[in-house]
């Protein structure tokens, strides 16, 4: 016979990584700087073109 361990759902997450990041993050290539999509990045507008900046480093997280 098979032996099933069950948890609370609360304990599962206490046992999660700390690190636990979501979808939505990105990370800076230049000094690792890491934060989600809509988090402290500076945004730099022209015309239809966006840039995201790293606001630790400057670096071009990511243009559109």
């Amino acid at each position: 016979m098979t032996t099933i361990e069950t948890h609370p759902v609360d304990a599962a997450d206490r046992q999660r990584s700390p690190h636990r990041r979501s979808k939505g993050v990105l990370f800076c290539p230049a000094c690792g700087h890491e934060s989600p999509m809509g988090g402290d990045w500076h945004v730099d507008w022209r015309g239809d073109t966006r840039t995201r900046r790293c606001p630790d480093c400057q670096a071009v997280v990511s243009d559109r």
